[in-house]
């Protein structure tokens, strides 16, 4: 690869991506809302680009060829917007509108960032209430299902990324890691239901590892889940996380009611990935829950 664009760019993810991206020599497009808290490097490589995304935002791309587009941005993964139907809504418009964008810029890839939390909406027939954060898994798998179809009408070549839970150092979405430590380090209990389900995390490091190589690899399928290669149920990560930090009478399950949502252990496979891109994991949870603790610990 040579050149790239990358969507969500001054997002934990994004910036993460194009910090190894630069290392190895490719020049970044990198289009977000805002980069007035910068996260990326200063680098005459990288391309930065202020915009929403939507049709129009192809007049403001340098004309160029294009190796892959990395769409990562999508609004209200957190926070109250993560129920919000409309937000959620408009984020799959956001989707095509990056396929129409790399149809007309003749990109040679399209890549897109799932979510493991699709998967929570296979339990949706069991449910009479739903959490939370079922809206954006209910969106990310639409969106997936809208994408393909549109992609493989205009044949334009994609991938979707589905992702892990991802914890690391620069996370601040207060998904499971980053709730567990900010809330047992300063001096509050984080609960949980039973934890009985399987479970999966992944280092940022070999997250942005592996989809630095589907963009690089000849991808013999369009859908991929990136994780560790070792899941476990929820309450051994959790057991896990209050040894390393020393503060186990800090986190309590059982207190809150069971969800209602079914995991299993085949949902969590990564072997076609590694089939095509080769073994990307190199940190451990113990090391990276370390190196995690270390960082959240010198924000206080």
């Amino acid at each position: 690869m040579k050149q790239v664009i990358v969507t969500g760019a001054n997002g934990f993810i994004g910036s993460s991506l194009i910090k190894v991206l630069v290392k190895k020599d490719i020049k970044v497009i990198a289009i977000d809302l805002s980069f007035v808290t910068l996260r990326l490097p200063e680098n005459n490589l990288i391309t930065k680009i202020e915009s929403d995304i939507n049709i129009k935002l192809c007049e403001k791309i340098p004309i160029g060829e294009y190796d892959a587009f990395y769409h990562l941005a999508w609004k209200g993964v957190n926070g109250i917007e993560k129920t919000d139907p409309i937000i959620q809504l408009a984020n799959i418009q956001m989707t095509i509108d990056c396929a129409i964008i790399c149809k007309q810029i003749n990109c040679k890839k399209l890549l897109c960032a799932g979510t493991i939390a699709e998967q929570a909406t296979f339990s949706l027939p069991l449910l009479e209430r739903t959490s939370s954060s079922m809206m954006y898994g209910v969106a990310k798998h639409c969106g997936h299902l809208f994408l393909e179809s549109y992609c493989k009408n205009i044949g334009l070549p994609f991938v979707w990324m589905q992702f892990s839970n991802i914890y690391g150092i620069g996370n601040k979405t207060g998904n499971l890691v980053s709730y567990v430590l900010n809330e047992i380090l300063y001096g509050k209990v984080a609960t949980f239901g039973p934890a009985e389900q399987p479970y999966d995390f992944i280092y940022i490091d070999d997250l942005v590892e592996a989809v630095f190589r589907i963009g690089v690899t000849n991808n013999r399928h369009d859908m991929y889940y990136i994780g560790s290669g070792s899941p476990r149920l929820l309450k051994e990560y959790l057991w896990r996380i209050g040894e390393i930090t020393g503060l186990s009478d800090k986190i309590k399950i059982g207190l809150r009611p069971d969800d209602g949502i079914k995991y299993s252990f085949e949902m969590f496979n990564v072997i076609p990935l590694c089939e095509d891109i080769g073994e990307y994991v190199s940190t451990t949870f113990d090391d990276g829950i370390a190196k995690t603790l270390k960082w959240t610990k010198s924000l206080s």
